[in-house]
């Protein structure tokens, strides 16, 4: 027999029923008594089963907490909760209670927007800072050269056209 803490394709499942007592039937003696001469010569596979075997003890000798009087009423209770239809449950998380945080959360997102708006209502208005402290003159100087920008590109314009017709072909 193949060890069967080597063998990966049973994933110790026959030790696994051996120690859990599911080898005890008529139709498993043949598989039962394999592994207990294996086990006789395999340390590890002996190991193992003692192992589990003191695991199946310590859970046989393990009692659960008695189940308390109104366990079925709060267990009622809770899947005729859980059966409610969906709008139910929307409405429920629609209520007020459940905005609270969301309406201060707003509250300091509005605060904040404000104040960047008055802190930048320079730019806002089409004002730039650096135009602020310009005087009339300069003002004046600035369109006056503009214009005179604007006089020659129409000047070029003109005079473009008159050249190309004035070449020598």
């Amino acid at each position: 027999m193949t060890c069967p803490l080597l063998d990966k394709s049973a994933h110790n499942e026959l030790l696994l029923d051996y120690a859990s007592g599911r080898l005890n039937n008529p139709a498993s003696a043949i598989r039962k008594a394999r592994l207990e001469r294996h086990m006789e010569e395999c340390p590890a596979c002996a190991a193992f089963r003692i192992e589990q075997t003191a695991v199946w003890e310590a859970l046989d000798l393990w009692k659960p907490a008695p189940v308390s009087l109104e366990f079925n009423r709060r267990l009622w209770q809770r899947i005729e909760a859980a059966a409610q239809p969906w709008y139910n449950s929307l409405a429920e998380s629609l209520r007020m209670a459940n905005w609270k945080p969301m309406v201060s959360l707003t509250a300091a997102i509005l605060v904040i927007a404000a104040g960047f708006m008055f802190d930048h209502s320079a730019a806002r208005t089409g004002e730039h800072p650096g135009f602020s402290n310009m005087t009339i003159r300069e003002a004046d100087q600035v369109e006056q050269t503009l214009d005179d920008i604007d006089l020659l590109h129409q000047l070029d314009a003109v005079m473009l056209p008159a050249a190309a017709n004035s070449k020598p072909m």
